[in-house]
C-alpha cells in the first residue's frame, strides 16, 4: 500500500469514530482567564465561565485552597491570612527587629573598640614626642656641673669654720 492510501483509510477511519461518538475532539481556543476551553468542539464562543479548578492562596502563602477560576474571576472568592498567619508574621517581624537591634549594636561595639585603639595609637605617640622634648632641651653649663662645684665649696666652708672654731678659742 502506498502512503496515501494509508493516510486516507486512517483518515476514514477517524471520521467513523467522530460519527459514531466514540471519538470526540476538543475545543482548542482559549479563555479570557487563561485556560482551555473544555467543551467538546463546538460552534460559535466558548463559554465565559471557566470551571477548571484552581489553587488559591492567602497573601502570605500558608493556607491554600481549590475553587473554580470562573469564582476567582468574577471576585466571589477570596481568602484571606487567619490568626495563626498574623502570629507568624508578627513573630518574623519580631526575629527581624530583634536582628537589625543586635547587627546595629554590633556595629557601635566595632566602632568603639577601633575608636579606643586609635586613641591609645595617639596617646603613645603623645608619650614618645614629650620624651623627645625633654631630651632635645639643653641644659646649661651652671645646670650640668653645679652639684660638682658646690660640693667642694660647701666642704672647704664648713672646714673652714671648724678650723676657725678650734683654733680662737
Amino acid at each position: 500500500m502506498s502512503e496515501i492510501k494509508l493516510i486516507h483509510r486512517f483518515l476514514v477511519i477517524l471520521q467513523r469514530f467522530i460519527d459514531v461518538g466514540v471519538l470526540f475532539v476538543f475545543c482548542s481556543l482559549q479563555l479570557p482567564c487563561g485556560h482551555r476551553c473544555k467543551e467538546i468542539c463546538h460552534s460559535g464562543s466558548c463559554p465565559l465561565n471557566c470551571n477548571q479548578k484552581v489553587k488559591l492562596r492567602c497573601l502570605c502563602k500558608r493556607l491554600k485552597k481549590e475553587v473554580q477560576c470562573s469564582k476567582i474571576q468574577e471576585g466571589q472568592v477570596s481568602l484571606e491570612c487567619d490568626a495563626l498567619c498574623k502570629e507568624m508574621k508578627r513573630k518574623a517581624y519580631e526575629i527581624k527587629e530583634a536582628e537589625a537591634k543586635a547587627a546595629l549594636e554590633e556595629e557601635k561595639r566595632r566602632q568603639q573598640a577601633e575608636l579606643e585603639a586609635f586613641e591609645n595609637r595617639l596617646k603613645g605617640r603623645r608619650k614618645n614626642k614629650r620624651r623627645k622634648d625633654e631630651v632635645e632641651v639643653e641644659q646649661s653649663s651652671w645646670q650640668k656641673y653645679k652639684n660638682l662645684i658646690m660640693l667642694p665649696v660647701f666642704g672647704v666652708a664648713v672646714v673652714m669654720v671648724a678650723w676657725l672654731m678650734v683654733y680662737n678659742d
